[in-house]
């Protein structure tokens, strides 16, 4: 950007920098007076050259007190701020935000037509009649009569031109930043696709709601920071700057249980003053605005208050909600007048994302539904259900699975379906081995914690695993509105490099349910396991008698922990997007071609004190086997001659997993840094921070959990085997293999990535010596001196050993699981137990 007319570089030139520092507000005066001044979080980091996450710091409670050069600048700018917003009120008489210098106000809509709007549902809710949806636009245009009538209803494809990165002007339509030129003029541009798709024409949004609240008390207070899940704010004035967007993370400061931070800890060598690494740790996805029809953030959570069903919403508020009916709920939720419930789309060929309604036990009751359904097959209700019925007879519709804990009703309208997603907590929607104690929640902060959670990933579509899958989906859709010359419309077409067809497996990728593996081998488990794909985290034990007397003598052994390791296996890993390609006779190695490999491993010589590499037992292979792409590319790096006699791979291939892994790391790294678990600290400092993290704000404990096992359960999902004993004759296809997203080679990718990654690293700590007791998946234990892991990490020099572990937070990186006493784990290896497992016990030693 020009400096000359970047708001930043023209406030720092006004800022006196001699004279005494002026004294530092509360925080909750520090964001008033930011987002007053019309500054972003993002604006304020720039201009005070630290990060967002670190200005979000200084304006949390309680706050994070900036220090030195910057935190002197940090109080000029605030000071600066007040100066100017009592400036513009003395001489206007208002208390209207300064606009940010060069900034064009945006028009506003006329001030009485949103009387003369007509209601969304002219009806009593609780007997709506045959849905006639309106259209998408449901407030006032704004008055550009003239201006529409000098441009066509839709813009033909290919006609909008774009401005170089990070530059824009004011649309002449709507007068909002676009850096789109049609005809030469700045505008958004309007395809027929986008309408078809429900995107209003810009100039057409329509402003926040006026919504019952319950009390006054539950109104988030005007210097209250903007929660994470949702910024709904009444339009600004016609001199006011555009609101500033809220920060994607922390949960709202009414929280009750304030998050424990350790204290202040030293950063890692060089991080404070390498600008390179700063901007590299500080690279996070750009946030959108919350569109006016989203205004009342993703979802709510239902509950009975003071004798009424109430809607609690994400940002704190509090409603009314008048349904007495599923069918009236569904109805009130899509209601635009009533409440604006969604989220925005997370790719531009994609969908919004619906409403989720969370029912808790007293809504539950509510609606006369049972609280407990243990005694019914599958936690479904029958499709004779009195209540099911009343749904359908009213015209909305359940999906295939019908009316369980997570529930979908929807309406086909005008050749669309609008859906509510319904989740019943008392059902055990929300599932205690990711989400714990979630559901016992009072009904605001469950608000919260799951606005936070689709904020920072996606709206939740059921469980974990199904909420992951439909990530990978939202993120990249399979086709995308491509104009036909042939038809002279938009057509719905197929994206490359997306999985956007139905592809058989090759037979060994395929489980021994899966109809191709049943057609050679009818017999159930009559496969052998030469002919299957194995590729599995590695679980092994060294054998007793090849622990050395040096290790034996140590006193302890460490644990090491991969965070998210399956997740960090994603990392720019091609996985095939196509069908697979059978090359019977002895094709060559190619490291490029994802894929499964029929060759012998069984000649190459490891090491007896490291597992094998390519086996998910640590056990040497006893012949030839399938190997994924990544297996085999490892014996390769290892010095093999491979020579593969047969392979199924996929030519057509991309990273499709890499927008998935960098939004779930991202949410990740985002609320550890919140618990106080930064990728900036050094190695003690992070040990220490993690040995207490837990306890912080449980809510944020929580979160850092699901997000987790939303990597781990979405991958799983990949390879969904049929629920046996349920019906399911063995050879019979089951359902999830009608998905697009049902790849078992892709998860083999996965896998098998993560645990060579693994072993390398291993392997590289070789150099010093050093040699694992034990692997469990993603945990590693060493027999060291002390309860400290560091001496494991470190060669002779006191430097990290090249290629080997690194301790940190990020995706790949490793954590301190727990030390014990040596006598503890020769005890346990004696008899063959896997004390990698054993280790993460509740007794075991963290480093303080």
């Amino acid at each position: 950007m020009d400096p000359a007319t970047d708001p930043v570089t023209a406030v720092l030139a006004r800022i006196p920098v001699d004279g005494p520092v002026p004294p530092l507000p509360d925080p909750a005066a520090r964001v008033r007076l930011r987002e007053e001044f019309g500054w972003t979080v993002t604006q304020m980091g720039k201009a005070t050259s630290v990060r967002r996450e670190t200005v979000w710091t200084w304006e949390s409670d309680p706050p994070r007190a900036p220090r030195g050069e910057k935190g002197q600048l940090y109080a000029r700018l605030l000071a600066y701020f007040a100066d100017e917003l009592a400036r513009a009120a003395a001489t206007s008489g208002a208390t209207a935000p300064v606009p940010v210098p060069d900034a064009a106000p945006p028009p506003q809509p006329a001030a009485a037509a949103e009387e003369e709007q007509p209601p969304l549902f002219d009806y009593d809710i609780e007997d709506p009649p045959e849905l006639a949806w309106p259209d998408t636009d449901q407030s006032p245009a704004l008055d550009n009569t003239a201006a529409q009538a000098e441009y066509p209803e839709y813009d033909a494809p290919g006609s909008g031109t774009y401005l170089p990165e990070d530059v824009t002007r004011p649309c002449v339509r709507c007068g909002k930043p676009t850096s789109c030129l049609v005809a030469g003029q700045p505008r958004h541009i309007y395809l027929q696709a986008m309408a078809a798709m429900g995107v209003p024409r810009c100039g057409t949004q329509p402003t926040a709601p006026a919504v019952p609240v319950l009390s006054t008390a539950t109104e988030p207070s005007a210097s209250a920071p903007v929660p994470a899940g949702v910024a709904p704010a009444p339009a600004p004035s016609a001199d006011a700057a555009p609101p500033a967007a809220a920060p994607p993370v922390a949960l709202p400061a009414a929280a009750p249980a304030s998050p424990v931070r350790p204290p202040a800890v030293p950063r890692r060598p060089g991080a404070a003053t390498s600008s390179a690494l700063r901007r590299k740790t500080a690279k996070k996805p750009a946030v959108k605005a919350v569109a006016p029809e989203h205004a009342d953030g993703p979802l709510a959570v239902l509950d009975i208050t003071d004798g009424a069903l109430t809607a609690h919403l994400v940002d704190g508020r509090s409603m009314l909600c008048p349904a007495k009916t599923l069918q009236a709920l569904a109805a009130w939720a899509l209601d635009k007048k009533k409440i604006r419930l969604g989220a925005a789309k997370l790719h531009d060929n994609g969908f919004h994302q619906d409403p989720l309604i969370i029912l808790t036990e007293g809504a539950v009751a509510h609606f006369g539904l049972p609280t407990n359904l243990a005694d019914q097959e599958d936690l479904r209700l029958s499709a004779d259900d009195k209540i099911v019925k009343n749904i359908t007879k009213a015209g909305w519709e359940l999906t295939k699975s019908g009316f369980g804990p997570w529930a979908r009703i929807f309406k086909r309208l005008d050749g669309k379906r609008h859906c509510v997603q319904l989740a019943l907590v008392p059902w055990g929607a929300l599932e205690t081995r990711a989400w714990g104690k979630a559901g016992d929640l009072p009904a605001g902060e469950l608000a919260r914690m799951l606005g936070t959670y689709a904020r920072l990933v996606i709206t939740p579509r059921g469980t974990l695993a199904v909420t992951g899958e439909q990530l990978m989906t939202s993120l990249r859709p399979p086709t995308k509105a491509e104009w036909s010359e042939k038809e002279n419309k938009y057509v719905s077409a197929k994206v490359p490099h997306t999985l956007h067809t139905v592809v058989d497996p090759a037979p060994c990728e395929a489980p021994d349910e899966h109809p191709v593996v049943v057609a050679d081998y009818p017999e159930e488990g009559s496969r052998p396991a030469s002919e299957a794909l194995d590729e599995e985290a590695c679980i092994w034990v060294r054998p007793a008698e090849l622990i050395t007397d040096d290790e034996r003598a140590r006193t302890h052994v460490a644990a090491l922990d991969v965070q998210v390791a399956f997740l960090a296996a994603c990392r720019r890993l091609h996985v095939g997007t196509g069908p697979a390609i059978h090359y019977p006779r002895n094709p060559s190695f190619d490291p490029e071609l994802p894929g499964s490999w029929f060759l012998d491993l069984s000649h190459i010589e490891t090491d007896p004190r490291l597992p094998s590499p390519f086996t998910s037992s640590g056990e040497r292979p006893e012949g030839p086997g399938w190997y994924a792409t990544p297996t085999v590319a490892y014996a390769v790096e290892l010095g093999a001659d491979v020579r593969p006699m047969e392979a199924w791979v996929r030519e057509t291939h991309s990273p499709y997993l890499q927008p998935w892994y960098n939004t779930l790391r991202d949410a990740y790294l985002t609320v550890m840094a919140d618990l106080g678990v930064t990728t900036e600290l050094d190695d003690e400092a992070f040990l220490a921070a993690m040995a207490h993290y837990k306890d912080g704000d449980p809510l944020l404990v929580t979160l850092a959990n699901a997000i987790k096992a939303t990597a781990k359960s979405g991958i799983g999902k990949l390879r969904q085997r049929p629920n046996l004993g349920l019906d399911h004759v063995f050879g019979d296809p089951w359902p999830a293999l009608k998905r697009l997203t049902w790849r078992p080679d892709i998860r083999a990718m996965i896998l098998s990535k993560a645990r060579t990654n693994m072993h390398r690293k291993m392997q590289s700590l070789t150099t010093a010596g050093r040699y694992p007791l034990a692997v469990n998946n993603d945990c590693v234990v060493y027999a060291i001196d002390g309860l400290s892991p560091l001496p494991v990490l470190l060669g002779p020099d006191g430097e990290p050993i090249r290629g080997g572990f690194r301790l940190g937070v990020n995706p790949g990186s490793v954590k301190h699981q727990g030390s014990q006493t040596i006598g503890w784990a020769l005890d346990l290896l004696a008899d063959g137990v896997n004390i990698a497992n054993e280790i993460k016990d509740a007794s075991l030693v963290r480093v303080a």
